[in-house]
């Protein structure tokens, strides 16, 4: 489904948070701070720092791409080295061969990012898993065995909104499908889906144009060897209404001005971001027009300190604190992740309300996670004692911190290693700042 224009009308920049945004050439810009917001396909990328978002997201699948060959042949040399039966070689050679496959089809997937420009640094892991493939059984769930599920959260949402939701956006959208139910059954004059995570939206993007994306599912518990690996098309059972579009966003600093939106929808989300509550609820009521709608389901599995890991009767009291009416509000037990092919599945409980903005919230100001000298790359570098920790790790690593001095900036040491080594010295700034954006470098 192509980005239609008139949607681009009530979109703010997210960085600026100033100016609105015109459709300019294959870009969303910015009249007041002059930010252009490219688009990946047809979903625009209003994230506040695009480069950087790009950057990080493409250093990750290079890490998946090293990352699934390493373990290819690690499982092929423990596979030669066990003299397996003939079941078990075949199995692993199925496993193999899709996860092959998966790798491929990833990277193609990719492709509209630039993937296809070489990656001119090495890259290295996060801490922890990879977030690439994080949401990768919600694409399964959403567009392949979990339509009981899908009915079952629509209709939780239908119970909590008791008009029409006018403009409509729906906060860390996953895999799509429930955006796609809530705009076709409830008709919003027009629906934004915004995720941070790539994968899910251009596979649901190709998926609500019409086309049939095809990939592996790794069940998590398989029945038997003919689950352990299943080939799944994926489709999405419906032809869209227009007024729909994803966008690549982050929900605590959206692209919406403020008062632009009737509805705001948070499904499984307030506990996913990692963030503080009352940064979630301020930053709902500022983009909710006077008496709009905040819908909101999921889990209380908070990830913050002690004092932040609230229950659900302090929700409600920061809820009303936000400045919003609590409406109906419960709790369910819905399936999760109800795997025909896995034995492994749970019951959820989903707690929910609905809320409708009374009065303007105080703004919640919490510290930016991306360090000022990665975010303005003109700044300089601080000499930390983990920046010089960093640097024992590997010879790459002790080569670029040997060109930090205390009073080099990011742009500096970028045209330096392009002096030095050749490189091109732009794209080697925003791959510099997507390196250290990924190290733990305790808010330096």
């Amino acid at each position: 489904m192509p980005f239609m224009p008139a949607m681009a009308s009530g979109l703010a920049c997210p960085r600026c948070a100033q100016g609105t945004l015109d459709l300019v050439a294959n870009s969303l810009r910015c009249p007041a701070c002059q930010t252009r917001y490219p688009f990946v396909g047809t979903i625009p990328c209003l994230v506040p720092d695009a480069p950087l978002w790009h950057a990080l997201w493409l250093n990750r699948l290079a890490e998946f791409v090293s990352d699934t060959q390493a373990t290819l042949a690690r499982w092929r040399a423990e596979a030669d080295a066990a003299q397996s039966q003939p079941r078990t070689r075949a199995r692993i050679d199925r496993v193999i061969a899709a996860s092959e496959n998966q790798r491929a089809r990833v990277e193609a997937l990719f492709e509209e990012m630039g993937q296809g420009q070489p990656q001119l640094l090495p890259t290295r892991p996060e801490a922890g898993s990879n977030p690439l493939l994080e949401f990768s059984e919600n694409l399964f769930r959403d567009w392949v065995w979990g339509d009981k599920e899908a009915e079952l959260t629509r209709a939780l949402v239908a119970n909590l909104v008791d008009q029409p939701p006018g403009r409509l956006a729906v906060y860390g959208a996953g895999a799509g499908r429930l955006a796609v139910d809530v705009h076709q059954s409830l008709a919003p004059a027009e629906t934004w889906a915004l995720d941070l995570n790539p994968l899910p939206l251009l596979v649901a993007e190709r998926l609500v144009r019409g086309e049939t994306v095809t990939l592996p599912e790794f069940p998590v518990a398989p029945h038997g060897e003919q689950d352990v690996v299943i080939q799944r098309d994926l489709r999405c059972p419906v032809a869209v209404r227009e007024g729909f579009a994803f966008a690549f966003a982050d929900a605590l600093r959206p692209p919406f001005a403020p008062g632009s939106l009737d509805t705001v929808l948070t499904a499984w989300f307030v506990d996913a971001t990692g963030r503080d509550f009352r940064e979630t609820a301020a930053a709902v009521n500022r983009v909710l027009r006077p008496g709009g709608l905040w819908v909101n389901l999921g889990p209380l599995r908070f990830k913050e300190s002690l004092a932040q890991n609230y229950t659900i009767e302090e929700i409600w009291d920061l809820v009303a604190s936000s400045r919003f009416d609590l409406g109906k509000r419960g709790r369910d037990d819905v399936p999760y992740f109800d795997s025909p092919a896995s034995g492994s599945r749970r019951i959820e409980t989903v707690f929910w309300f609905a809320a409708r903005k009374a009065g303007e919230a105080e703004p919640f100001v919490s510290p930016d996670d991306t360090p000022s000298w990665i975010a303005d790359a003109s700044l300089p570098i601080p000499m930390t004692p983990q920046i010089v920790a960093f640097g024992r790790r590997s010879v790459f690593a002790g080569s670029v911190i040997s060109l930090i001095d205390g009073a080099r900036s990011l742009s500096e040491v970028a045209n330096e290693m392009g002096r030095l080594w050749g490189f091109d010295s732009t794209r080697i700034l925003e791959q510099l700042r997507a390196f250290f954006a990924t190290l733990p470098l305790d808010g330096t």
